[in-house]
């Protein structure tokens, strides 16, 4: 993966931006579905995205750095939380905790090679990616 660093102001705004979307439509999906439900929707969609747009980075040049900064950075860091997820699951009985922890971990990773393969498999069909 490409790391990013020295940020300027236009790309602290554009994560920020990222940031405000991502937990605002958080909030938004965990209203419209409760608790532990609605905190494993967002991971594992986050966890899509996510895996969509670092592959996506990593071997094409469809995205520009600036989308990278404010959908993987911005929107997928805050749309996504594990601090909500690791708190509702130490709240649940002890079977209910180890479902929760091993789905969520389960379909967070393979939300991130689902990602992958969407990304793989328009670069392949030439989806006017160069």
């Amino acid at each position: 993966m490409k790391s990013i660093v020295n940020f300027d102001s236009g790309q602290v705004l554009l994560i920020a931006g990222g940031g405000f979307v991502g937990s605002v439509l958080r909030v938004l999906v965990s209203g419209m579905i409760s608790d532990v439900s609605g905190t494993f929707v967002v991971n594992v969609a986050g966890s899509f995205l996510l895996g969509f747009f670092m592959y996506s980075l990593e071997y094409s040049s469809f995205f520009s750095r600036n989308v990278h900064l404010f959908v993987a950075i911005g929107f997928c860091g805050s749309f996504t939380t594990f601090s909500t997820f690791a708190l509702q699951s130490a709240g649940l009985d002890f079977t209910g905790f180890f479902v929760n922890v091993l789905l969520n971990v389960f379909c967070c990773l393979l939300a991130i090679f689902a990602g992958r393969a969407l990304s793989i498999l328009l670069l392949r069909r030439g989806a006017g990616w160069s």
